[in-house]
C-alpha cells in the first residue's frame, strides 16, 4: 500500500521534530532529515500496530526541505 502523506516540519535548536497529520500522535525528532525519516516510520509503525502486537514496516521516501513562508509577529507603536 502507499499512501502520499502530509510531513509538518520545524526547525528548532539545531534539530528536526516533525508531525503526520494522517497520523496524529506520530510524533518524530532527529538531528538531521534522515534521523527525522526513521524516527517517523518508527512512529507510523507502532500506531499501526496489529492487536498481537504485529508491526508494519512503515517506508517514507526521503524528505527534501523546501522553501516555506513563515508567519512572524511583531508589536507596532505609533508616535
Amino acid at each position: 500500500m502507499t499512501q502520499n502523506v502530509h510531513v509538518r516540519v520545524r526547525f528548532e535548536d539545531q534539530s528536526f521534530w516533525a508531525t503526520i497529520d494522517e497520523y496524529p500522535g506520530v510524533f518524530g525528532t532527529g538531528d538531521t532529515l534522515e534521523e527525522l525519516r526513521e524516527s517517523l516510520e518508527e512512529g507510523i509503525s507502532l500506531i499501526l500496530r496489529g492487536p498481537e502486537g504485529k508491526q508494519p514496516q512503515a517506508q517514507l521516501s526521503a524528505l527534501a526541505a523546501a522553501s516555506v513562508e513563515t508567519v512572524a509577529s511583531s508589536e507596532l507603536s505609533l508616535a
